[in-house]
């Protein structure tokens, strides 16, 4: 009989590289087999009756005691990876999926009405299931797996992975209504699951981490945002709101977060074609997790951040000490002494260079003229500007607009 003592030491290593590379479930299965239904979700149990998980080429698989690796297509079209890790008459193995091939994949669930699946559950949970599954590229998938496999079980680099159909005229569809009720429980759970993840990571504004959680949740969305005009406006409108509500719950200014949220809205509302909006989904988030990034103030403390928050809003207009620390009802030698020791420079010198960067975004986004942009940021004397603008960025306002060009 084959030893596995070596590759189930190794499982947590492998299971951690695939999820986190693929995003899919990783699954050690040891005889009794309880609880084989995670092999799918649970999807085939709900469907079919009697169903049966083995299949004749499994089985004489095992019977032949060599270790063996199956990818097994469904012909509900998802895939799932089978790799026996031991041999005998009850083998451990190791189930990865189920999957989506992203170059075969279709979100059109009318798909599953061939295969007697439709009439009976709602599209919504077949939809959801179907978006749920990690999209990969099957063969990237199947070579990752197999070569951290051989890695552990020497064996495998002599063994090649073996593709199998499952046909549905096997089967009968019976429709279990609280098989239906739970399986659509569990993938609203694990869609809220997905959510939660996605929306924790946004608020930190940490991108490296918003991007390893987005794509599950964004490949979710995806599918339905190339549906049609009006899905496609749904579902972006319905990402936008959760984006939204959740940076309103952080110390990012509820102002620039419905600002940002405005823009999506109007943005939203002037598309014209579904072929518009595929990257969109990820665009958003890129644009939330940066206002959580360069806005979030939740290190500092309330009184900095009122201060931070009042020149934000108010750079156009008359920015003093005399005049903050009065709107904050302080006396004005605390605020400067408060301000100087949390934040390590002056509240005249973060004035300045506030009204210095948001001159900069103004020449980045727009044509207006230096004059304009001084106004803008609440300076004045042109000459001011320009002396202040070449000392935080090394050129005058002129000389940074002719290399935009």
């Amino acid at each position: 009989m084959c030893q596995s003592q070596n590759i189930s030491d190794a499982f947590p290593f492998i299971k951690r590289i695939l999820s986190s590379a693929f995003r899919t479930d990783v699954i050690w299965f040891s005889y009794p087999y309880e609880n084989i239904r995670r092999i799918d979700w649970g999807f085939r149990d709900m469907v079919w009756e009697n169903v049966d998980f083995s299949h004749p080429s499994i089985t004489s698989g095992i019977s032949s005691q060599k270790l063996k690796m199956y990818i097994i297509r469904s012909s509900l079209d998802f895939y799932n990876i089978i790799a026996f890790v031991s041999t005998g008459e009850h083998p451990d193995f190791i189930s990865v999926g189920p999957v989506r091939d992203k170059n075969s994949y279709s979100p059109d669930t009318r798909q599953l009405q061939k295969n007697h699946v439709m009439r009976d559950i709602r599209q919504d949970t077949l939809r959801h299931f179907y978006q749920m599954l990690p999209l990969v590229n099957i063969s990237d998938l199947v070579s990752t797996f197999h070569q951290l496999l051989q890695e552990y079980l020497p064996a495998y680099r002599e063994i090649r992975p073996e593709y199998l159909n499952f046909s549905a005229e096997k089967h009968t569809f019976v429709p279990d209504r609280e098989k239906i009720q739970a399986f659509s429980y569990e993938i609203a759970e694990r869609l809220q699951n997905l959510v939660d993840t996605f929306l924790e990571t946004l608020s930190t504004g940490d991108t490296a981490l918003v991007y390893q959680h987005k794509k599950a949740l964004l490949d979710y969305f995806r599918p339905m945002v190339e549906d049609s005009l009006g899905t496609a406006r749904g579902y972006l409108t319905f990402l936008n709101a959760l984006c939204c509500g959740k940076l309103l719950k952080t110390q990012v200014h509820p102002y620039h977060t419905l600002k940002l949220f405005s823009s999506w809205y109007n943005r939203i509302s002037e598309l014209q074609s579904p072929e518009q909006t595929w990257m969109l989904p990820y665009e958003m988030a890129r644009k939330y997790c940066l206002l959580a990034k360069n806005h979030n103030l939740s290190e500092y403390s309330y009184l900095t951040r009122s201060i931070i928050n009042y020149v934000s809003l108010h750079l156009s207009e008359e920015l003093t000490l005399s005049v903050i620390s009065g709107r904050l009802d302080k006396n004005p030698s605390y605020v400067s002494g408060h301000f100087q020791k949390e934040m390590g420079e002056s509240l005249t010198e973060y004035i300045h260079k506030e009204r210095i960067r948001a001159s900069i975004r103004l020449f980045n986004t727009t044509d207006c003229s230096v004059a304009e942009a001084a106004n803008s940021v609440g300076i004045h004397d042109l000459g001011y500007f320009t002396r202040l603008f070449k000392k935080h960025v090394n050129c005058t306002p002129s000389q940074y607009k002719k290399m935009l060009k």
